[in-house]
């Protein structure tokens, strides 16, 4: 019994080790994204998955978190091996007034291609769930905003998360070379 521990042991210390760790279990939800269909995390398993939360009238980092995942999505279609593997899901933070239609008019703002970036909402109890299951908070500021932390998790194919920007970190070629890594395209 001994032995097959330290073989496992050693076996595990050989494995190359990745710069990115597992952070958590990322948690799944159900909600609705612009045209109205049910979207989940689970659906994308297979995919890295940039998941991000954000609300339209922000006048905050909202506006620049979502250009530069529009150049994150510009990048990962010029490479042939991602094309098809990389999701982006762009979660409310204030189902309130960011219903499916306005959803829709926020997107066309950032010239999203569809296919593979969703903007999802809920009802509020769902909502709530998935934020709290996030750690993702919001409390109303000043002017109708929100106050909230800006953040961008990277989930690998397996639904892990593996690593958490903020504004400042998220850089184009620094994520893409992140999704590589989760992907198992790059070591």
């Amino acid at each position: 019994m001994i032995y097959l521990s330290l073989i496992a042991l050693l076996s595990a210390a050989d494995a190359p080790a990745s710069r990115l760790a597992v952070i958590r279990a990322a948690p799944d939800f159900q909600l609705i994204d612009a045209q109205e269909k049910t979207i989940t995390l689970h659906q994308f398993r297979g995919q890295a998955v940039l998941v991000a939360f954000f609300f339209t009238t922000c006048n905050g980092t909202c506006p620049a978190t979502t250009a530069r995942l529009a150049k994150i999505q510009e990048a990962v279609a010029k490479h042939a091996d991602l094309k098809d593997r990389v999701q982006i899901l762009s979660i409310t933070l204030d189902p309130e007034r960011d219903t499916p239609e306005k959803l829709r008019g926020y997107q066309r703002l950032y010239e999203v291609d569809e296919r593979n970036w969703s903007f999802v909402t809920g009802t509020k109890p769902d909502m709530r769930g998935t934020l709290a299951a996030w750690g993702i908070w919001a409390k109303p500021a000043a002017n109708g905003q929100l106050d909230h932390p800006s953040r961008v998790y990277l989930v690998d194919p397996k639904g892990d998360i593996r690593e958490i920007y903020n504004l400042e970190f998220l850089r184009v070629p620094w994520v893409v070379e992140d999704i590589k890594l989760v992907l198992g395209l790059e070591k």
